[in-house]
């Protein structure tokens, strides 16, 4: 049931890029422990808005965040995650808190609604343009939730998703390599505006 879960969790596991650390939960293949997103200043009930399938620590701040979805899963649920997590500022781990960074990337992998891929026109989607009746839709969102990440400031800066299932996500496989290529091209980004002293010329 979760083997999409843990190819995933073997790409991030895969990812070598300097202080580092990957945090899965047990269905990617971690120690069984939920990784849960807090707001607030204190780790609580109340404060918990979101647990999610994995993370990368950069720097001991977490600055990319993954949730795995089944197929077919309506917009609204996506934009759900999505803000909860931007909505978030921090993780705890064995008592020790872990702050979200003030730029993070947030990934949702929706699993194929069945294991045809099925090309789709356009550069953009032709890497995710797996068969699906709401592939549009997630589209359109990725785009219009970046472009109001960007107008509110939020800490999430980007937002992506990929489409696949266990196998096109194997370590080698063209879905894994989008998948690392995305993490690895925002990463240095993040380093970049982090040792900067002057307000940055660009924006994530």
């Amino acid at each position: 049931m979760y083997e999409l879960h843990r190819a995933i969790g073997h790409v991030l596991r895969s990812i070598e890029y300097s202080d580092t650390e990957v945090l899965l939960d047990s269905a990617c293949g971690g120690e069984g422990k939920l990784i849960r997103l807090y707001g607030g200043g204190l780790a609580g009930g109340d404060s918990a808005l979101a647990s999610v399938d994995a993370a990368l620590v950069v720097n001991g701040e977490i600055r990319v965040v993954i949730e795995i979805e089944f197929s077919d899963v309506p917009p609204l649920y996506l934009c759900g995650k999505a803000f909860a997590a931007a909505l978030s500022n921090h993780h705890v781990r064995e008592k020790t808190r872990i702050p979200l960074g003030d730029r993070m990337m947030f990934i949702q992998v929706i699993q194929y609604l069945n294991e045809q891929p099925l090309s789709w026109p356009g550069d953009k989607v032709r890497r995710k343009g797996k068969k699906t009746s709401k592939l549009p839709q997630y589209v359109y969102l990725e785009r219009e939730i970046n472009k109001l990440l960007q107008d509110t400031r939020s800490r999430v800066r980007r937002y992506v998703f990929h489409y696949g299932f266990s196998e096109s996500f194997a370590l080698g496989g063209s879905d894994a390599r989008a998948l690392k290529k995305d993490i690895l091209d925002f990463l240095p980004l993040v380093r970049h505006f982090s040792t900067q002293d002057a307000k940055p010329t660009c924006e994530l």
